[in-house]
């Protein structure tokens, strides 16, 4: 089975953290850039479409604006969780899993704290939906 092809590269993450990636999260971000990319490649799967045949220079059904978003949506997440590394690196706690947030609406506020696991890896629904992914499938009605 053929080795698959990283969606972005470190210098794509690196653009979008606006800072180099420190030496010691090399090794992270490039497996973190993989398990995003895989990630992609089930979820474009579930949809039945290939993402490494649309995002290929050599494949017939090469698509330059899903290779781009592909690689943009993998960059922003990894970008996003290698900063949320960094600055847990000078924290005296790891808070890597926890987003503390406020909701008012109306004069009722709700305040609440969501411990997620820090290793998953989240796409915006947007994201998503620019691949293609999550929308309605019918393309075609005959009558």
């Amino acid at each position: 089975m053929p080795e698959l092809t990283p969606v972005c590269a470190l210098t794509d993450v690196e653009l979008y953290l606006h800072a180099d990636v420190p030496t010691n999260l090399i090794a992270y971000v490039e497996r973190k850039i993989g398990a995003s990319g895989n990630v992609l490649r089930r979820l474009m799967r579930n949809e039945g479409k290939d993402l490494d045949a649309l995002i290929s220079t050599t494949s017939p059904d090469y698509d330059q604006l899903t290779y781009e978003q592909a690689r943009d949506a993998v960059a922003v997440n990894v970008a996003l969780d290698v900063k949320r590394v960094i600055d847990n690196q000078s924290s005296e706690q790891d808070l890597s899993s926890f987003s503390t947030f406020t909701q008012t609406a109306g004069g009722y506020s709700f305040s609440g704290t969501w411990a997620g696991n820090s290793e998953d890896v989240f796409f915006t629904s947007t994201q998503l939906a620019n691949l293609g992914i999550g929308r309605a499938t019918i393309s075609q009605v005959s009558l």
